[in-house]
């Protein structure tokens, strides 16, 4: 079970980044080799792949060392294909690290705002995440960046058919949004509070 959340990149626009030392750019294969805090967390293959051009691979620097990571992409969480469905203005969230000894520091916000001119630029005006239900650190850093919650989505795996239950959060939609372009039905394909679909 994740919880399904739409980040709007026109909030970043315009912000400024205070770097504080701190260097915020696309991180490039020759990086990979210095990425010693991301390695409990994610294999130096994946790392590579994610330098490749199916991703939007950013990091932040202190002293020329990685210290953190968000990586975006237009290819979706392999357990949710079949289910979401992007628009060509979104993106998904892959992922996004930064090590324990910098984190309460406002760094994924600030790379946030860092990579949010490249990503608009490439056409991109929404970035859609999927949180696990138990990951409590992701879910507060998430609820503190203020990017919304929009729904629950529920994978079924019966008698080796996969199917999905979602369950739209209107009353966080209508709030957050104010009324504005809620897509669900274009970024999940769905078009009623709750549906099922099954994986093809």
């Amino acid at each position: 079970k994740w919880y399904l959340t739409r980040e709007d990149l026109a909030r970043y626009i315009g912000v400024p980044v205070v770097a504080r030392g701190l260097e915020f750019r696309a991180a490039r294969l020759d990086d990979v080799p210095a990425m010693h805090a991301f390695a409990s967390r994610m294999s130096r293959q994946t790392l590579r792949t994610w330098c490749g051009p199916d991703y939007y691979f950013f990091i932040t620097l202190k002293d020329g060392v990685p210290i953190s990571y968000r990586c975006l992409s237009r290819l979706v969480h392999p357990g949710m294909i079949g289910f979401i469905e992007l628009g060509p203005d979104q993106i998904f969230m892959v992922d996004e690290f930064t090590a324990p000894k910098f984190r309460r520091r406002g760094i994924t916000r600030q790379m946030a705002s860092a990579m949010a001119p490249l990503l608009v630029a490439h056409g991109f005006r929404e970035v859609f995440g999927i949180h696990r239900v138990d990951n409590h650190d992701t879910i507060a850093a998430v609820r503190a960046k203020g990017i919304p919650r929009i729904g629950t989505v529920t994978r079924w795996c019966v008698l080796g058919k996969t199917s999905f239950t979602y369950e739209r959060e209107l009353a966080a939609a209508a709030t957050v949004w104010d009324g504005a372009d809620v897509r669900e039905d274009a970024a999940v394909g769905l078009d009623a509070p709750l549906a099922e679909r099954e994986a093809a």
